[in-house]
């Protein structure tokens, strides 16, 4: 849902682009439009209206707008490559639109289990480019999600480039990022990277919280030692004691 800062921001894009193209608008042909237009998601209509406005050589129209609604995801072999890669390698993090793993999941992986790549590929293409022209028809921009590996440091490169590239918010990295992630979290916060001193203080920390870990591990495993060898000696004594009656009988 649109906001009223988000309208103002499609009335004034939507001006500029008429001016830039020669296009006299009446006010209630500008008022139908800008209707029409605000039932999209904000950042479809300007990315659509800033092509038209590089690309028409004609007045604005409608329709012309609508062609160019784009919801900011990649095409359906891109997005099937990540996947398909992310699955021969699990140390591997992707972001990858959400609907991607939705159209993996109908009959696409089952497919590429078997090795046939040619029909999870085709299985996929069909599922997610439904799905893109589905979006694109309600006006709903791409939600991305990411795939994690096992490798924390490619993680972090990933989901910081993700954030960078507009993929995903501040927020939804900051809670995906690994643990230790200290640096990334910090830029992401502040905006600043951090400095020497402040990398030493997050290494001595964790040098600190791993030694606790460690400790209490150590003490958990002498524990366990501890009962298991009460358990024997108990198992040890009810044997003799058992024996030697046996013996007096």
């Amino acid at each position: 849902m649109n906001t009223q800062d988000d309208e103002d921001k499609i009335a004034q894009a939507l001006a500029v682009c008429a001016e830039l193209t020669g296009t006299v608008l009446t006010q209630a042909a500008f008022d139908v439009m800008l209707e029409d237009l605000s039932t999209y998601d904000v950042r479809m209509v300007l990315n659509a209206l800033n092509r038209c406005r590089r690309e028409l050589t004609g007045r604005l129209t409608l329709a012309a707008i609508l062609q160019r609604m784009d919801c900011g995801l990649p095409s359906a072999d891109e997005a099937f490559g990540l996947l398909a890669e992310a699955a021969k390698n699990e140390y591997l993090t992707v972001v990858v639109p959400e609907i991607a793993q939705i159209a993996m999941g109908q009959g696409a992986q089952s497919l590429l289990d078997l090795g046939d790549k040619t029909g999870a590929r085709m299985a996929f293409r069909g599922a997610y480019e439904r799905m893109v022209e589905e979006m694109r028809q309600r006006g709903e921009m791409g939600v991305w999600t990411v795939s994690a590996g096992l490798d924390k440091v490619q993680m972090e490169t990933a989901i910081g480039e993700a954030v960078n590239q507009g993929k995903l918010s501040k927020p939804q990295a900051m809670m995906l990022l690994p643990n230790d992630a200290t640096e990334t979290r910090h830029k992401l916060q502040t905006g600043t990277t951090l400095s020497l001193e402040d990398k030493q203080k997050a290494q001595a920390q964790t040098a600190q919280i791993l030694k606790l870990l460690i400790a209490k591990k150590t003490n958990w495993e002498d524990f366990a030692t501890q009962q298991m060898n009460r358990r024997a000696a108990e198992r040890a004594e009810r044997h003799a004691a058992l024996e030697k009656l046996r013996h007096a009988a």
